[in-house]
């Protein structure tokens, strides 16, 4: 072989040894280094135009504000707020419970790249909270109950009150705009927005009970309290402090079912239903859903509206079930 023949030869080799040693790079920052591709992270479902994101922001993934929430329905909250200008990773999968749930290794990763977290104080961020924290402690914690009276029994479910995801809302937005104060002025008016759907949503809820107002509505899970206290219902929990009632609570419970013509009795998915399913059966009751934690928040407040107004006897001829002196 030539001497000329030889050198281009050479050439040709070195420059496929470096292509190789540059894909190799890659791959491995893929996580082909470890043997796996990166785990996937539960993120807010978005669905085009049904999404309820606000218009203005930032175009491209990359520029994105990230979030992070505990649930759902916060989700919905920041990207009302939010707009294009945020993505938003969700920690409580659809499914599962936020008193009992545990992030994964992946979710714990993708926090490190959050600039802000905002709690609502489940029961999994409480015991969560320092580790989370501690995963990247450049994040913005923002606490959207701050301002907000608790119940006696500390219920977190401040999400199902329209009243009070008004106080959240301007948490959401303070946080916002400290850690992207370009986008302030977009964020005000998503604001604004998203307060006068709140005030529409809470008079169209209001409307819907109004003729069941005083009425009582038994629940497996008390989830509904503030949303209850808004619209002058009392709310009826089968579980005691979070646990099944005994044997003689749940007797206690049958008679004041029986004595209230309760009709319905409201589960969710998160729960295991059996107790409910057990107390339906003895007072001749049916086992309806209402979902806490679903993600179209607005529509799922105003079917859970209707489902109650129904189950108090809002239609059908019924009569209300008034609260006992």
């Amino acid at each position: 072989m030539s001497r000329k023949a030889m050198s281009r030869k050479a050439l040709i080799t070195s420059a496929i040894t470096a292509i190789i040693v540059v894909a190799a790079g890659v791959f491995a920052a893929l996580g082909g280094g470890s043997g796996e591709m990166p785990a996937p992270v539960c993120r807010a479902a978005s669905s085009g135009g049904g999404s309820g994101a606000a218009p203005g922001g930032v175009a491209g993934g990359d520029a994105k504000v990230k979030v992070a929430v505990s649930i759902l329905p916060q989700a919905y909250f920041v990207e009302r707020i939010g707009g294009e200008r945020v993505s938003v990773l969700v920690m409580v999968p659809p499914g599962a419970s936020p008193h009992t749930y545990e992030p994964t290794a992946s979710q714990m990763r993708e926090l490190a790249r959050a600039q802000m977290y905002v709690r609502v104080h489940v029961d999994f961020e409480e015991a969560w909270m320092p580790r989370i924290a501690a995963a990247n402690k450049n994040m913005l914690v923002v606490d959207s109950t701050s301002g907000i009276e608790l119940s006696s029994d500390k219920d977190p479910h401040v999400w199902l009150s329209p009243r009070l995801v008004r106080i959240q809302a301007e948490h959401i937005y303070e946080g916002l705009a400290k850690i992207d104060p370009d986008g302030r002025k977009v964020y005000e008016r998503n604001e604004e927005a998203f307060l006068r759907e709140l005030d529409a949503l809470d008079e169209e809820i209001s409307t819907i009970l109004a003729p069941v107002r005083g009425g009582r509505f038994m629940v497996l899970h008390p989830a509904w309290g503030y949303f209850a206290r808004d619209y002058g219902l009392e709310e009826v929990p089968i579980e005691v402090e979070g646990k099944e009632p005994s044997a003689r609570e749940l007797a206690a419970l049958v008679e004041a079912a029986k004595a209230d013509r309760v009709r319905v009795i409201f589960v969710q998915p998160q729960m295991n239903p059996r107790t409910a399913e057990v107390l339906a059966q003895q007072i001749g009751a049916r086992v309806v859903t209402l979902d806490p934690l679903a993600r179209d928040w607005p529509a799922n407040l105003r079917a859970a509206a209707r489902a109650i107004a129904e189950a108090l006897g809002a239609s059908g001829g019924g009569t209300a079930h008034k609260a006992r002196p």
